[in-house]
């Protein structure tokens, strides 16, 4: 059997190259610079995580079939539109150490590259049947777009509590997560309580995999990541690691008044010092653990194979990712 650390390390997880051929082939027909905004988005690649949650969890019982590659292509199309539409949002100028659509073509144009990556999702799951499939996914684009709209109007509100915030990553991040693992369960005809299964997997992966974002928004490198370190502080989004901060009494009344007054920028390094030196990085950190516990304890029902083992893999590999 190959190991989970080498098949980590494989660029190329079965099935992969067919969803990368399945992105280029959705671009035929449309408008050359369309065409060309769109490769550039599929080339810039990222880390694959939603397709490569699809195929897996697809193979878990059996053969890759079409289904799954069709599946796995309509996540990532939803992935890169939702990340269009988050750079528009929080007007930032880059991504992956790339100037991003807004920045390059201005919000117009990014706003409609987005709808067309959203409308591609929709066409290969409409065009190949996958009814059950489309209908995890509009559930999870609308949800996606809840949590948008709830973090907006909670931007610097230090009132929100931690069922606020993991309600917000499950929007964020974890619906999105759960309805990959779904949709390569429901591709291979897997059972109710077994699809169910993925779903929980799915949900906390989300959880631990944004709360390491979270917590690498204030320890991270720029040139690793790709975007500004503190980003969130500075844009009002209040994280777990700041949560943990207001919950030590002696610190809340400061937290807040350097909010009200607007002095994140000033004394953001203080902010800093103060997360590291009274641990709740430490502590937030125990918190995506445990999530990642539970979400490899889901799959405990699931027979042994290849493929469970790379998904409890990938779990592990996002305590330890560095962008």
């Amino acid at each position: 059997m190959i190991k989970t650390s080498e098949v980590l390390r494989m660029k190329n997880i079965i099935g992969m190259s067919l969803v990368e051929k399945e992105l280029y082939n959705i671009l035929k027909g449309s408008h050359k610079n369309t065409s060309r905004i769109c490769k550039n988005l599929i080339v810039s690649g990222g880390k694959r995580i939603r397709p490569a949650l699809v195929l897996c969890t697809s193979q878990c019982f059996g053969k890759l079939n079409k289904e799954a590659i069709k599946g796995a292509a309509a996540c990532e199309c939803i992935h890169m539109a939702s990340l269009v539409h988050d750079d528009i949002i929080d007007e930032s100028l880059m991504r992956r150490n790339q100037p991003t659509v807004n920045a390059k073509r201005g919000n117009y144009t990014a706003v409609l590259v987005g709808d067309y990556l959203f409308a591609k999702a929709f066409e290969i799951l409409s065009k190949n049947n996958l009814i059950r499939s489309m209908e995890v996914v509009v559930d999870a684009i609308s949800k996606m777009c809840d949590g948008e709209i709830f973090q907006a109007e909670n931007k610097f509100n230090l009132e929100q509590t931690n069922k606020d915030y993991y309600n917000r990553i499950y929007q964020k991040t974890g619906v999105l997560l759960s309805a990959c693992t779904q949709v390569g369960a429901i591709s291979a005809n897997a059972q109710e309580e077994e699809i169910n299964a993925f779903k929980l997997y799915g949900e906390n992966l989300g959880y631990a995999y944004q709360i390491i974002d979270d917590i690498l928004d204030f320890t991270g490198d720029e040139k690793i990541l790709g975007k500004p370190i503190g980003a969130d502080l500075v844009e009002g989004n209040i994280t777990l690691p700041i949560l943990k901060l207001m919950e030590q009494g002696k610190y809340k009344d400061w937290l807040k008044e350097i909010f009200e007054k607007g002095l994140i920028k000033e004394k953001y390094n203080g902010i800093i010092k103060l997360l590291k030196d009274s641990y709740v990085l430490e502590e937030s950190y125990l918190e995506a653990e445990l999530c990642v516990k539970k979400a490899k304890g889901a799959l405990s029902s699931i027979e042994d194979s290849i493929y469970k083992e790379l998904l409890l893999g990938i779990a592990d590999k996002i305590l330890i990712r560095k962008y």
